[in-house]
């Protein structure tokens, strides 16, 4: 058992500070820009080139000898039609991300999966949920590869620990209305269905994932893969892997701002929010994850009221499995 680092819990004004959020974001109406993704290649339409620069090639000789004609390879991705969203967010920041789209389906509108990133700032082609049907708009919020315009994620402190003594600085509330803000403008968008959404991710993904389905109620099914952002109070007084390592170090230089810190995080454990999730929620836990550790996850499990299946796979750690998303793809085609 380790040392009590700080003690966490959900504050008593936990509503009343998310209402004021949820009341800017009802204010807030951003403009959306929707253009095509830049490795499209010029010369195919709906195919994108992942290997290097989408550039002019030469499709065919107008004069000349056939023989000489080289073809251009490269690894393609086909098969689905992709598209760079960009919004300004409250306070004018500019966030973004992929939205990838069945190609001819002969459907003019598709369900809708939100897709948040990773801490580590990925952006995944989700081809399989594509191919199944769905839109699915993988989000990068501030600080992630899409919404770095004018953003430096690790100055004046990586993400976790920026302004985490001050609950209406800290930069997850932003990170929180960004999502907020990527339900609204996509329920705008002509190809997609704002009456089923879902919302996925993994590691911190699924962290904001579950955070934004017990803020939204247009959000009607999660799939949350390994959710950190969980269990503040365990994971701050045992070793675990990952990136705590970046608030334990903040804690370990200005342990004046101990206090502040551990009521801004009660706003922010996802802990803090079980018990106002109301869509059905699919988990999972790796029984070996270094990170996201099993005992944190397990106990933000039992807190869900609602309908909720947990996944454990024994051995694995901090990492995606093919068979999550397998089943996190059955578990949106029955809800949404």
């Amino acid at each position: 058992m380790g040392k009590k680092e700080l003690s966490v819990s959900k504050p008593e004004d936990f509503k009343r500070y998310w209402g004021k959020v949820l009341k800017i974001v009802e204010e807030c109406s951003p403009d959306v820009s929707v253009g095509k993704w830049e490795q499209e290649d010029p010369n195919f339409e709906g195919e994108y080139i992942v290997d290097g620069p989408a550039a002019e090639r030469e499709r065919h000789l107008e004069n000349g000898n056939p023989f000489d004609f080289r073809w251009d390879s490269h690894i393609i991705l086909t098969g689905l039609t992709l598209k760079r969203v960009r919004f300004l967010s409250y306070d004018g920041q500019e966030v973004g991300g992929l939205l990838q789209l069945p190609r001819y389906s002969g459907k003019d509108r598709f369900p809708l999966l939100l897709h948040f990133a990773g801490y580590g700032g990925e952006v995944l082609i989700d081809s399989d949920f594509v191919s199944a049907g769905y839109a699915v708009f993988n989000f990068s919020h501030r600080g992630m590869l899409m919404g770095s315009k004018g953003f430096d994620r690790y100055s004046p402190a990586p993400l976790i620990a920026r302004h985490v003594e001050d609950k209406e600085r800290y930069i997850y509330r932003s990170i929180v209305i960004d999502g907020l803000l990527a339900i609204k403008v996509l329920s705008k968008l002509e190809m997609t269905d704002p009456g089923r959404l879902g919302v996925m991710g993994t590691s911190q993904g699924g962290a904001l994932a579950l955070i934004v389905a017990a803020l939204s109620e247009r959000v009607k099914a999660a799939a949350c893969d390994l959710p950190w952002l969980t269990d503040y109070e365990y994971v701050l007084s045992h070793e675990v892997g990952g990136l705590y390592g970046e608030l334990k170090e903040y804690l370990r230089r200005f342990p004046e701002k101990r206090r502040g810190v551990a009521r801004t995080l009660g706003y922010f454990d996802t802990l803090s929010f079980a018990d106002q999730v109301r869509c059905p929620v699919l988990m999972s836990l790796g029984q070996a994850d270094p990170i996201a550790p099993a005992v944190a996850v397990r106990r933000l499990f039992e807190r869900i009221r609602g309908i909720k299946t947990l996944l454990e796979v024994p051995g694995m750690g901090h990492e995606r499995s093919t068979l999550f998303r397998h089943l996190a793809q059955k578990w949106f085609d029955f809800f949404l």
